[in-house]
């Protein structure tokens, strides 16, 4: 979301995840999901609001779908895969708002009162981030 990469495009979202997939197996890591099972879309936010492209709320649009394999389309409903898709999304906004807040830095405080704000700022934002954990 901080680039400039247009990742709300349908096409960059999948073949962003097939690389991580890719590059994960040429890691030596096991094949965990066939990626041409899974297809990724963003429905977008308005264009006036474009602050929001910066906050957690742009992967609100985000959808997950997966195309289950015969004989599992019968546990796994179109229902219940929006229900995991949903959770995804919220998962993934998690990840994003613990990214954030451990990237959280001021440094140079001059004087005794920036100091002490300094600290209860930096106390905060341990605490945030082991909630988030």
């Amino acid at each position: 979301m901080d680039s400039t990469q247009p990742w709300g495009d349908f096409h960059f979202l999948n073949t962003a995840f097939s690389d991580v997939i890719e590059a994960n197996l040429n890691a030596g890591g096991k094949e965990w999901i066939n990626a041409s099972l899974v297809r990724l879309s963003h429905k977008g936010t308005r264009e006036k609001d474009r602050t929001i492209k910066r906050t957690v709320k742009a992967i609100d649009g985000l959808t997950l779908e997966y195309a289950v394999p015969f004989p599992l389309t019968y546990i796994f409903q179109p229902k219940t895969i929006e229900v995991y898709s949903d959770i995804f999304v919220f998962l993934l906004q998690i990840q994003r708002a613990k990214s954030v807040l451990e990237r959280i830095l001021v440094r140079d405080g001059k004087g005794n009162q920036l100091k002490i704000e300094l600290k209860v700022l930096y106390a905060m934002r341990s605490r945030l981030s082991w909630f988030i954990m």
